[in-house]
């Protein structure tokens, strides 16, 4: 399930300096999300990034085509029923790993931790409920 979105003002970072925090972000959410899995189950990740238009973003009451900061925002969606401290931990990383790649003071980051009921996400078409509970019963030999 875990599902990250971004939105950049377009042409104020790398595309490279994009790519490479895209990756590192999908390797801290499988591992935040799933910290005791020996090997966390990076092929559910999915992250994208929206890129703004300068002139259609505004930070601070200021548009980005006039100088205002290029503050990046992020959501980042996990199913209920997570901890309290892995939402901490999600807001926290994913600020500084934004932060440290595209050069921004974290400070500027912004960014939210989105709960959905498990009845509400689909999975190939299937309602993540009841896919969880077949991985469930799968691993307790059911």
């Amino acid at each position: 399930m875990p599902v990250a979105q971004l939105a950049l003002v377009r042409g104020a970072f790398a595309d490279e300096a994009i790519g490479t925090m895209l990756i590192e972000l999908s390797q801290f959410y499988a591992r935040a999300l799933y910290p005791d899995a020996p090997t966390p189950p990076i092929e559910r990740v999915r992250i994208f990034v929206t890129l703004i238009e300068a002139q259609h973003w505004a930070a601070g009451g200021e548009l980005a085509s006039k100088g205002a900061a290029s503050a990046p925002y992020f959501s980042c969606l996990v199913l209920t029923g997570r901890t309290l401290e892995q939402h901490h931990r999600l807001i926290e990383g994913f600020t500084d790993i934004i932060a440290r790649n595209l050069g921004c003071d974290g400070s500027a980051v912004r960014g939210q931790v989105i709960p959905v009921e498990p009845d509400n996400w689909g999975i190939g078409g299937t309602p993540a409920s009841i896919v969880r509970q077949a991985e469930i019963a799968a691993r307790s030999g059911r």
